[in-house]
């Protein structure tokens, strides 16, 4: 008759261990869903607080034949700092990719400090030699440039006349 509350107490003890290992791998899946939700929301937050302007007059000539350079001014209008020198900012120009290495950046406002604040303008500067296929400066025409920061995105155009 003893052989009853034991087998009793094995599976008792066994459902106990079977109900632990579940409560654990719910608890985790659990955590890893929060902290995937908890990072999603500091992405979007970040989104959300980024706003650039182009502030550059179109008919102003932004377009530089001599240096072949263009020169964009960009306002952060939002309430996320940026990178001082405009290396946060992916830039398109009439759909090609402008690499890193054909912009300059610099802060251009009265109190530009370490980072691109809130109301800060950057002067852009696009060498326009070092994009693929334009050795020589723009042609005549409209030109296009896309500037992007952490997903908001801005179009700039404009026109060159007599530019080569």
């Amino acid at each position: 008759m003893a052989s009853v509350p034991v087998s009793h107490l094995i599976l008792f003890i066994a459902s106990l261990v079977i109900a632990a290992g579940v409560v654990g791998t719910i608890t985790t899946g659990v955590d890893r869903v929060s902290a995937a939700v908890d990072d999603a929301g500091l992405d979007a937050t970040e989104t959300l607080r980024t706003d650039v302007t182009i502030i550059s007059d179109a008919n102003a000539g932004v377009y530089n034949a001599s240096t072949q350079n263009v020169t964009l001014l960009i306002k952060n209008t939002g309430t996320y700092r940026l990178a001082p020198d405009g290396s946060g900012l992916d830039i398109v120009f009439d759909g090609r990719y402008v690499p890193p290495s054909a912009i300059d950046g610099e802060l251009v406002s009265a109190d530009a400090g370490a980072a691109w604040s809130r109301g800060d303008v950057l002067r852009l500067t696009i060498d326009a030699n070092e994009l693929d296929g334009t050795s020589g400066g723009l042609d005549d025409g409209d030109h296009r440039v896309y500037v992007t920061a952490n997903g908001d995105e801005e179009l700039f155009q404009f026109r060159v006349e007599g530019g080569n």
